[in-house]
């Protein structure tokens, strides 16, 4: 059988709909899978719009333009369900949880906070939590034919080698989510460096739970995927090259030098960085379905590490270097300064570029500005 015909006349649960992944793979699913009955996307109201608003804003995106074309009709098929990650129980009404209780054959779990300065309170809430209520409801679904969680290669980060499968936890999930339900902000941020090591920050540890979580829920009950993507970037084919919607990764860093705003890195020009496009995820994440779909293991929570390190590794100065040529290729309109940054092992130097590069600057535009009666930055 084709991928495509796994895939007809299935009803599909996503979080994260509205995020990055989630976008990429909801496009892909319907341009690739046209048999698909129907794509329930939990979105929570947010600045002022509804569901339906922020739906009608997603599939006006760039990201969407190609559908629209050859298949208009598909974007109906995308059904907006209210709730929230962080909320018990999903945010969602009992009426929207019986809905995908009886229709649903697949989960996608991408709802996640990707940042790596949260508290560890919301990361443990929204990455830990959040999990465990994604996968209550899909064990409530009667038609549930596979359950795939997206994690990251960095869950591990401190083991060299990261093989496909999952490692002892490092703490147990519900005593986690216990802590950061019953301990206030203060005692927490108090014992976060200790509770979290070795990880560096609270992503790679909160995500490291969601992992045994979803070990923990669905082993012997439902086929389940872990699918860790390294670090996702821009689209490298489809639907459009080089399609992205935010400022991780490189983008930021590359943004902000061709701005001008960047002057000075502290880092390794020979590290290696592990970048994976949206578009190869969501394709890797639909190839992994289909084998569950096929198979139907209940015995083993079936590992995939999405990540191309062992077959083009890429280094940071490749990364800068390729930015250094892109801005001079096609400039930016407005730009703060002249586009140029360096990258420093030496923290001596880092210090004083960013003290007379960064910190002097705008100690002096701020000045300027309060000299003509206007707000400093």
């Amino acid at each position: 059988m084709r991928v495509c015909e796994y895939f007809a006349g299935k009803h599909i649960f996503i979080t994260g709909g509205s995020g990055f992944v989630g976008k990429v793979l909801i496009e892909k699913l319907l341009r690739s899978c046209p048999g698909i009955e129907k794509i329930y996307m939990l979105i929570r109201p947010k600045k002022g719009k509804d569901i339906q608003e922020r739906l009608e804003a997603i599939v006006k995106l760039p990201l969407f333009e190609k559908l629209r074309e050859i298949n208009p009709d598909a974007l109906s098929k995308i059904h907006p369900i209210s709730g929230d990650v962080m909320e018990l129980n999903l945010g969602m009404t009992e009426e929207d949880r019986r809905l995908v209780s009886e229709n649903c054959h697949i989960f996608y779990h991408s709802a996640a906070s990707v940042r790596f300065d949260d508290s560890l309170k919301y990361a443990i809430i929204m990455n830990v939590r959040g999990t465990r209520e994604t996968a209550a409801l899909a064990l409530e679904c009667k038609k549930l034919e596979a359950f795939v969680h997206i994690s990251t290669t960095y869950c591990n980060i401190d083991r060299e080698i990261i093989e496909e499968k999952i490692y002892p936890a490092r703490a147990d999930w519900r005593d986690a989510i216990r802590l950061a339900e019953e301990t206030d902000d203060m005692n927490l941020q108090a014992l976060t460096h200790h509770y979290i090591a070795p990880h560096p920050n609270t992503y790679t540890f909160a995500k490291s739970l969601a992992e045994h979580t979803v070990e923990d829920m669905m082993l012997g009950k439902a086929p389940t995927i872990i699918f860790r993507p390294s670090v996702v970037i821009n689209s490298i084919r489809e639907p459009v090259v080089g399609w992205n919607d935010n400022f991780n990764g490189p983008v930021g860093l590359l943004a902000a030098g061709g701005k001008g705003l960047l002057r000075t890195v502290y880092g390794l020009q020979e590290s290696v960085q592990d970048y994976i496009s949206c578009d190869i995820i969501a394709s890797l994440l639909i190839l992994a379905t289909k084998e569950t779909l096929a198979t139907k293991h209940l015995n083993e929570v079936v590992v995939y590490n999405g990540s191309k390190y062992k077959y083009l590794p890429t280094t940071t100065g490749e990364i800068v270097q390729m930015g250094a040529d892109l801005i001079w290729d096609t400039p930016y309109e407005q730009i703060l300064w002249y586009p140029w940054f360096k990258m420093t092992r030496c923290w001596y130097d880092y210090y004083i570029k960013v003290l007379v590069y960064h910190m002097l600057p705008a100690v002096f535009l701020d000045l300027a500005l309060r000299v003509a009666g206007m707000k400093p930055m």
